[in-house]
């Protein structure tokens, strides 16, 4: 799920009980020989869990904390807060287990989520599952990264035409790195999912949580996969949702994603011919993107209150978050085809608001920071030369006539530079001894590409894949189907047959 020009994973924004979409990120790369697992959670010093009423949550909601190692490999190092909240079954006669839930990111944390759960989980998980959500380390309501740059101030091009563009981008990128580690300190060096998924299993010791179910999307499939190599029999039930894989090269990764994109981008364009809530039904859909974007690279476009005018890399990039969903989801009607449409009619006659970046807010800037943390540590770059950053320029192209390689994936370049080295480099995990898990992925998800749930599944023992035939990021949220299999899963342990399909 998306926020304009930003790239994160699965996210929503909570206010005055309303949900609205934040952004989706995903990277990779090369794949690297199996790592010895971090000590686990249970060696951190366990103390009673305090629970008090969350602030600005439903009755009924309860918050603790628990002090985690930032550095799980130095379990006696400084310490950090991870809260969460925890909201009790409905039906605790009929009570299964604990779901931990996360909704992918990076940049995104699953308390608002939970504090929420009418609008977001359906009535059979509210009534089985004590309901667990974490905000990560660096995110929201725990120990947050801070840095002093903005991650894209005025002038700063993830497609930059020249090679004083691609070296001002790289410079901006190591003094923004250098900045958070000023302000924030070595966190910034651990925000991996690796390190997640060690405090996740330090909230379940501290919760006496034998065995714990967990509802990952996006991004927390990567956290999910990893916490069950580490602690396959902590497990009772997983469900991966929209797989992003960690064992490609990250020049394979992207080259996925790029297809993806421009896939779902294309299947917009065929849709608009003919829907009736297309607000550019019957025009050449692609040519006139395509001509709206030269236009705004020539003559970028004012926008009141934005940080900078509008240009064709900021359409492009803006375009992603509109394509996750194809119809209306919880997450409300401006994530949408139909909003795309509109988008880009309105920028056609003079407003691009729909693509503008708009000055964040503290908390949104957090969520940057923490989605550009997490991405270098998992990830990093593979673009260290301007000749290097040609070819990808070229990939794009040759990939994405329209969206010329805009994707999540291609926000990796902002770790070009970073200070540090990825905590958490690719590798390819070996998952076993865990219950069957669930993988659902869409055939023509933008975010995350199909064939990466098959090589997810390959890497874990036992798991099944259900495939949803459609488009859209993620399944839980957009696919009554698919919904109402996890929800089987959830609660009675049996997974669907293998080659399960869902057609809506």
């Amino acid at each position: 799920m998306t926020r304009a020009a930003r790239r994160r994973g699965l996210a929503a924004l909570v206010a005055g009980g309303c949900l609205a979409a934040v952004a989706a990120v995903g990277t990779a790369g090369g794949a690297e020989p199996a790592q010895p697992a971090a000590p686990s959670a249970q060696t951190a010093p366990a103390a009673p869990l305090v629970w008090t009423q969350c602030p600005d949550s439903p009755r009924g909601i309860e918050c603790s904390s628990v002090q985690v190692p930032v550095d799980w490999a130095q379990p006696g190092g400084p310490a950090i807060t991870v809260r969460f909240n925890r909201r009790r079954a409905d039906h605790p006669r009929k009570r299964v287990g604990t779901l931990f839930f996360h909704p992918g990111g990076p940049g995104d944390g699953a308390m608002s989520y939970v504090a929420h759960a009418r609008a977001v989980f359906t009535p059979a998980v509210r009534a089985r599952f004590d309901l667990i959500g974490i905000d990560p380390r660096g995110f929201g309501a725990s120990t947050p990264i801070r840095c002093g740059l903005p991650t894209r101030p005025r002038g700063y091009r993830l497609f930059p035409r020249t090679r004083a563009e691609f070296q001002r981008m790289v410079d901006h990128n190591t003094a923004l790195g250098e900045s958070c580690l000023r302000e924030t300190g070595p966190l910034v060096g651990h925000a991996d999912a690796a390190s997640v998924a060690e405090d996740m299993e330090a909230v379940r010791a501290a919760l006496g949580v034998p065995k714990l179910d967990y509802l990952g999307l996006s991004y927390g499939t990567q956290v999910g996969a990893i916490y069950a190599e580490r602690h396959p029999d902590r497990v009772r039930s997983m469900v991966l949702d929209a797989s992003l894989e960690h064992a490609a090269p990250l020049s394979l990764m992207i080259a996925g994603e790029i297809n993806s994109a421009e896939d779902a981008f294309d299947r917009f364009a065929r849709w608009c011919r003919t829907a009736r809530t297309c607000a550019l039904r019957g025009q050449p859909v692609g040519r006139v993107y395509d001509r709206l974007v030269a236009r705004a690279e020539r003559h970028p476009m004012p926008v009141r209150g934005a940080e900078h005018p509008v240009t064709g890399e900021d359409i492009r990039l803006g375009t992603g978050r509109f394509l996750t969903f194809k119809e209306p989801t919880i997450f409300g009607p401006t994530m949408s085809w139909a909003a795309l449409s509109r988008a880009i009619r309105a920028a056609v006659h003079g407003d691009a608001t729909g693509f503008a970046v708009a000055h964040l807010t503290p908390d949104e800037a957090n969520a940057e920071y923490n989605s550009l943390a997490v991405s270098c540590g998992d990830y990093g770059s593979d673009v260290h030369t301007w000749a290097e950053m040609r070819r990808r320029l070229q990939l794009g192209r040759r990939l994405a006539p329209h969206l010329q390689g805009a994707s999540q994936f291609w926000t990796s370049l902002q770790c070009a530079g970073w200070p540090l080295p990825p905590s958490n480099p690719p590798r390819r995990l070996d998952v076993r001894g865990v219950p069957p898990i669930l993988l659902v992925n869409a055939t023509h998800d933008p975010s995350t590409n199909y064939v990466w749930a098959h090589s997810l599944a390959e890497q874990i023992e036992g798991s099944v894949l259900l495939t949803r035939i459609g488009d859209g990021h993620t399944s839980y949220f957009t696919s009554h189907c698919a919904q109402a299999a996890i929800d089987r899963y959830l609660v009675t342990g049996r997974t669907p047959p293998p080659e399960a399909i869902c057609r809506r």
